[in-house]
């Protein structure tokens, strides 16, 4: 059978034609991969962002791994997402100015971490921002945001907000300095020791600081503690209620300069000696002070208002399990979650925190 022959212009428009549905289908493959996943009062977020800020949470935080994709925390994180872009927006021009201004430090700092670690890592780091979307403008983005975020919280603390607080609060700005040695029962090469030999190694280490021993020497030595090894062995004006039981009442109830016997606490034994017990002045409390009330005002925010906002999220529900939270806790000391210093705790979480390397600390 003969076909009719097409001029030059039945053919160019049956290649449009093509072409005109080839982007069709495109496009309609974009909007099914990149649905509005939250709409609020003044914007809305795409899955692409929603991605591409959990990848930073990522990147910031290696520890969070597949966490942040879990189903039990993809509202929490879209709702912190969300509340971080509004109140950055809202900022006074002073805060953007100086809150940009600390981002950029912030961002320049990390970028150069990456950029300085080993071509296998570094390969790996960005690797997992391809896969998420993450670009590092994006990531410039996102620190920013944190930053303005949180300076404009820090800016509207008053200074008779921070006296008031202070005067109802004094019990928490009571201080223990301190210093201790730890013989782990694990030690800082990872091997274990039996009660017994730990024991013994601490009275030893005991006995040689009541000899006249410097505690910088026996401390970097002995001390299975990372956080404070290095500065022989020394927690300064520290807040005892942080620090866990054992060691908080020797703490607390140790004479002054006494060199202890061997506290026990679960990582060990710890010889110590109190240097000094007071309260920390308003001057010396006033930033720690602003910096609670900023971070008050942030979650009262989160709360209370964010959610009149929100007029929709297609994300799956938290379940009511009690680890629905992006939390990753770390530290070296004795506490619930760590092996070596005093400390209680030490988290670090994609909240709102004052700096988005969001790394867990070794110090209490």
């Amino acid at each position: 059978m003969l076909h009719p022959k097409r001029g030059p212009y039945g053919r160019l428009a049956l290649a449009m034609l093509a072409m005109a549905l080839l982007v069709g289908l495109l496009a309609g493959c974009g909007k099914k991969e990149n649905k509005v996943v939250a709409e609020y009062e003044g914007g809305q977020v795409t899955a692409k962002d929603f991605t591409a800020y959990k990848t930073f949470l990522k990147v910031i935080n290696p520890t969070y791994g597949s966490l942040v994709d879990e189903d039990s925390v993809q509202e929490s994180i879209l709702k912190q997402f969300i509340g971080i872009r509004i109140l950055s927006s809202r900022a006074s021009d002073e805060a953007k100015k100086q809150g940009q201004e600390e981002a950029d430090k912030q961002y320049d700092s990390l970028k150069k971490s990456i950029d300085a670690s080993d071509a296998s890592t570094k390969k790996q780091v960005e690797q997992t921002m391809k896969d998420g979307g993450l670009t590092y403008d994006l990531m410039q983005q996102f620190v920013r945001e944190q930053f303005i975020m949180l300076k404009d919280a820090d800016l509207k603390v008053t200074n008779d907000q921070i006296s008031s607080y202070y005067e109802k609060n004094k019990d928490k700005f009571k201080y223990v300095t301190v210093r201790h040695i730890l013989i782990g029962l694990t030690d800082k090469n990872n091997k274990t020791r039996t009660d017994a030999d730990a024991l013994k190694l601490a009275n030893e280490v005991k006995g040689k600081l009541e000899a006249g021993g410097d505690w910088k020497t026996l401390a970097k030595q002995y001390s299975d503690d990372p956080g404070s090894a290095d500065n022989g062995g020394l927690y300064e004006k520290y807040d005892p209620s942080q620090w866990v039981e054992e060691f908080k009442n020797a703490a607390n109830t140790l004479p002054i300069g006494k060199i202890s016997d061997p506290v026990k606490t679960t990582y060990g034994y710890h010889v110590m000696q109190v240097e000094a017990r007071g309260t920390k002045t308003l001057d010396e409390a006033k930033e720690d002070i602003r910096s609670t009330l900023a971070s008050d005002s942030i979650d009262k925010f989160l709360s209370d208002e964010l959610p009149k906002l929100i007029k929709s999220m297609d994300v799956p529900k938290p379940s009511a399990s009690p680890s629905a939270s992006p939390t990753a806790s770390g530290s070296a000391s004795p506490s619930a979650s760590g092996p070596a210093s005093p400390s209680a705790s030490a988290s670090a979480s994609p909240s709102a925190s004052p700096s988005p390397s969001a790394s867990a600390s070794a110090a209490p």
